[in-house]
């Protein structure tokens, strides 16, 4: 996709926030709170259209169209493409083909958020796909976007699933993907991480807390962040977190499963997805992955 955009990631330094969340089991049930969205993928919804990209050669937007647009294409309503339902986690879920993505409609998000959904990829998911996709804008002047991706590239601390977003006009492109402990320095680290390949079912919640601050890249330098602190949890436990664009989520923001502005789309199932105006806390994690299997 943007591989002639990574020098300037790969080069950043980082500062990685601290991975401690508390998921030791209460004697007491925690209460999860309702979502504000729930999509449970169990029959058609108006909510849950299909979208496809023009432009596209081979399954991907063509080098002549990010040309020509001076970026990548927007994914927009397709309605010639009809949207799959199979055998889910639970009841149905939809099913993307690689041929089309879906756009959630109906989403608003505040500063506080998280984002919950249940995938399974049954021929592994390929690099910079994007398995949940928000972006307002696509082109390399304005970009504004977050990805939940693979990044393979990334051979020392890349994998699945990887954060990574961008808001041009702020300078700031940062992504994480697992945090681990240095055997010996005791310290937090990066690690290479996948936790997607797979043929199984695979819990994935994001959390966003504005209230707490993390820092990615080094002061003055190009792609510098501090914001939220955001958690990547997987089958309910802590895999890694960092921050993400200063931008990448506003009110213009637009939400998709399966596909992004270059890449080819996935081909997946997805279920129960939903959103929360609320950082969850690892204990609810925990809680709604019990909930939910």
């Amino acid at each position: 996709m943007m591989k002639r955009f990574m020098c300037g990631a790969l080069a950043a330094a980082l500062v990685v926030g601290s991975i401690t969340a508390s998921t030791t089991a209460s004697a007491k049930k925690v209460k999860v709170p309702k979502a504000a969205y729930t999509f449970n993928m169990n029959k058609k919804s108006s909510k849950v259209v299909a979208v496809t990209r023009k432009g596209d050669v081979n399954g991907k937007v063509s080098e002549a169209t990010m040309k020509t647009k001076k970026g990548g294409v927007m994914p927009t309503v397709n309605k010639k493409k009809k949207v799959l339902y199979k055998k889910g986690h639970k009841g149905k879920a939809l099913y993307l083909d690689r041929t089309y993505g879906v756009q959630l409609k109906g989403v608003k998000l505040s500063s506080a958020w998280s984002l919950s959904f249940w995938i399974k990829i049954p021929s592994g998911v390929g690099d910079f796909t994007g398995m949940f996709f928000a972006a307002s804008d696509v082109s390399d002047a304005g970009a504004k976007w977050l990805s939940i991706t693979k990044r393979s590239d990334l051979t020392e601390n890349g994998g699945t699933p990887v954060i990574w977003s961008r808001d041009v006009k702020a300078k700031q492109w940062p992504w994480y993907c697992k945090n681990g402990v240095d055997k010996k320095t005791k310290k937090a680290v990066w690690t290479y991480g996948t936790a997607l390949d797979t043929k199984k079912w695979v819990h994935i919640v994001v959390t966003v807390n504005p209230k707490k601050k993390t820092e990615y890249g080094e002061k003055g330098k190009d792609d510098y962040t501090k914001g939220p602190q955001v958690f990547t949890y997987v089958n309910g436990k802590p895999y890694g977190n960092g921050t993400y664009a200063k931008g990448a989520i506003n009110s213009k923001t637009k939400y998709f499963l399966g596909i992004n502005g270059w890449d080819t789309p996935a081909k997946a199932y997805y279920d129960d997805v939903m959103f929360w105006k609320k950082c969850l806390t690892a204990k609810q994690v925990k809680q709604l992955n019990k909930n939910q299997k």
